[in-house]
């Protein structure tokens, strides 16, 4: 009988196919699962095996983020995140207070997670303020939602942005009274200073991937699927995964979804060049619209706050029906950015179509965020084999639900179809989980906690928003795991713990399905994580 290179024991195997833990073993041999059972897997021990003994610690699938920027991830961890500010001065402190404890030679000063909406006046920025703090470099910051950029005046010039800089589709540059930008960006206006300030080298996107695999590493992260466009082009290459991935230095799994309005023929070519188990191509991606908060997601009807306004699409609508006709032929999966019920309808008449030309395929179709959907279209979802692709920590924009936008963006109706994580999932048969990092961070227990419980920091409203589309805690689980692993057509190698899968795996450092106290979820740490056989992660 073959030997074990590592034994996992425990009281609490969650395996992804069940929906409780049992108690067992997992025994891994080189990359794969050589066995999963119930007893202590004592045939499977030979003298090079090690043994671990983890008692009431949850082992469990690797977690496969569905949705993430991983280099724009790999920034968040080395920028400033004035997250914190309550006000657009404070901002600018706390940004430059970063910058002088962390010189670089960067060109450009980035940072992300400021929000208006958090700071007490609740006022755009302007350059003014930035340009106190920083006058020959150029900033560009990212807010919480990523679909608006704070930049100075130097930051303006750099990106050649002027009074006479018309406005792009899908965007506009936030002008004052004399028709002067005043250094707002939003939506796709953001490509402008973008493509200066993501031209990136490759030493600085190896560091970025590099410093996203060592948070992976420590969050259970195992696979993901990386979102790359942004307004200007493709955040990171698949060169650079390539080469950590020949290099024998990639920890995580990464499934590219590049930009589906890009050059077809070279993902093709990507996608035939890449044919190891740690990076594939053969998703795409693009944005419908944009998001409630700002009134850029597309509606059916007119938002209850802004009469007379249903939102903007931000490409070219006629473009994407095209290229995901084509894409499905091809077979490569799509995944189309989709806030409002106007655009998710529009997606699935998209994938409707590319099916009704091309026949059905291969392809495993998602729409991504779905923060509203109309009721008549929920059963399209499994007609066409479309994947919800969800954030439950989105449902906590604000600490506190009393300042949570989204009730009056959508009004009572439509609210009681926000985030319908349990009728998608019962209408679909699957949903897959992810972040949005870097929208929120990329922890997984941030995400299962809302899933579960659908309440703000402040643990408003009683009962949860919505409650009856919370998600069980197994639902929460395999949607971090089968689910999104079943997204990208690979199933049969990874999401679950079985017998002749890849060895990625995650030990909790307690039960999750034992804990009396919900909020508990969120104290959660992974204490061990394996990925392709190797352990890249140990603090037991």
């Amino acid at each position: 009988m073959k030997k074990a290179d590592i034994i996992l024991r425990g009281n609490a195997i969650f395996d992804a196919i069940s929906d409780q833990p049992a108690s067992g073993f997992v025994a891994v041999a080189g990359s794969r699962i050589l066995a999963v059972g119930k007893n202590g897997g004592d045939e499977y021990i030979g003298s090079d095996t090690k043994v671990y003994d983890l008692k009431d610690r949850l082992i469990m699938p690797g977690f496969h983020d569905s949705h993430v920027h991983l280099i724009m991830s790999g920034m968040y961890r080395v920028c400033a995140n004035p997250i914190d500010a309550k006000s657009e001065d404070e901002a600018c402190k706390i940004l430059a207070d970063f910058v002088s404890k962390n010189p670089s030679n960067d060109p450009w000063v980035i940072g992300f997670s400021w929000h208006h909406v958090f700071w007490d006046n609740k006022t755009l920025p302007t350059k003014t303020s930035l340009d106190k703090y920083f006058h020959d470099r150029p900033v560009l910051l990212l807010n919480a939602d990523c679909h608006g950029a704070w930049v100075n005046s130097r930051g303006l010039e750099t990106a050649g942005i002027t009074k006479n800089t018309p406005d792009p589709y899908g965007g506009y540059f936030e002008r004052d009274e004399h028709g002067e930008p005043t250094g707002f960006l939003c939506e796709s206006a953001i490509g402008a200073a973008g493509k200066f300030a993501f031209d990136f080298t490759f030493e600085q996107e190896m560091r970025y991937v590099k410093t996203f695999m060592k948070e992976a590493a420590r969050l259970g992260i195992t696979s993901v699927n990386d979102l790359m466009p942004f307004f200007h082009g493709n955040m990171g290459s698949v060169e650079t995964y390539n080469r950590l991935d020949s290099s024998g230095e990639l920890t995580v799994r990464i499934n590219a979804a590049p930009n589906l309005l890009g050059d077809l023929d070279e993902i093709c070519r990507l996608r035939d060049k890449c044919t190891s188990e740690k990076v594939t191509v053969g998703l795409l991606k693009q944005f419908l619209d944009g998001v409630a908060p700002t009134h850029t997601a597309l509606m059916l009807e007119d938002y209850s706050d802004a009469p007379g306004n249903r939102g903007i699409s931000l490409s070219d609508l006629e473009a994407i029906r095209k290229a995901v006709s084509e894409a499905h032929r091809r077979g490569l999966s799509v995944k189309l950015h989709s806030c409002g019920d106007a655009s998710a309808r529009l997606a699935l008449d998209y994938y409707e179509e590319a099916i009704r030309l091309h026949g059905k395929n291969a392809c495993r179709h998602a729409i991504e965020h779905l923060e509203v959907v109309s009721l008549q279209d929920i059963p399209r979802f499994r007609e066409l084999g479309v994947i919800p692709s969800m954030q439950p920590e989105h449902i906590a924009l604000t600490q506190t639900f009393s300042t949570n936008p989204y009730p009056e963006k959508f009004g009572s109706e439509r609210i009681k179809m926000s985030w319908p994580c349990k009728t998608l999932l019962d209408a679909a048969g699957v949903i897959a989980i992810g972040s949005d990092c870097p929208v929120v961070d990329n922890n997984p227990f941030l995400e299962i906690f809302r899933a579960v419980s659908r309440i703000h920091n402040d643990g408003e409203p009683k009962g949860g928003w919505n409650p009856s589309e919370k998600l069980t805690l197994a639902e929460a689980l395999k949607g971090y795991t089968y689910g999104s692993a079943y997204g990208v057509r690979r199933e049969n190698d990874l999401g679950t713990l079985k017998a002749g899968k890849l060895a990625d795996i995650a030990v909790v450092d307690r039960n999750l399905f034992a804990l009396d106290d919900i909020w508990e979820i969120m104290k959660a740490r992974v204490c061990m994580t394996v990925m392709d056989g190797k352990v890249i992660h140990e603090e037991l």
